[in-house]
């Protein structure tokens, strides 16, 4: 199944970046939503994590992996102009689940 084909729980195994909507990918650690219309992505720590840099919605620059049994890597572009960061970059704990949400927006 691509990631394009949306099964109808709303689940999907991988996202690339190009299928649009919102998403909540679920991780061992953390929660991390994926909003591919507005292209930004927001860390959400869990009990067990530790706040962190990437708890605020960042723009998203690419999706590098991102694949349900597996840590994911995304890029994002910096807020602004900077003169020693190219962009930021996150790799997560093992992702459990991926799902399509319709409406729900990190806290």
């Amino acid at each position: 199944m691509s990631t394009t084909e949306e099964p109808t729980d709303g689940t999907v195994t991988m996202l690339s970046g190009r299928e649009g909507g919102l998403w909540r990918v679920s991780t061992r650690d953390s929660t991390h939503y994926f909003d591919l219309e507005a292209g930004t992505v927001t860390r959400v720590p869990g009990t067990s994590a530790a706040p962190g840099f990437n708890d605020v919605a960042r723009p998203l620059r690419s999706i590098d992996t991102l694949t349900v049994g597996f840590g994911g890597r995304w890029t994002m572009h910096t807020d602004g102009w900077s003169e020693s960061v190219d962009y930021y970059w996150h790799e997560s704990s093992l992702v459990m689940k991926i799902e399509r949400v319709l409406s729900e927006r990190p806290a």
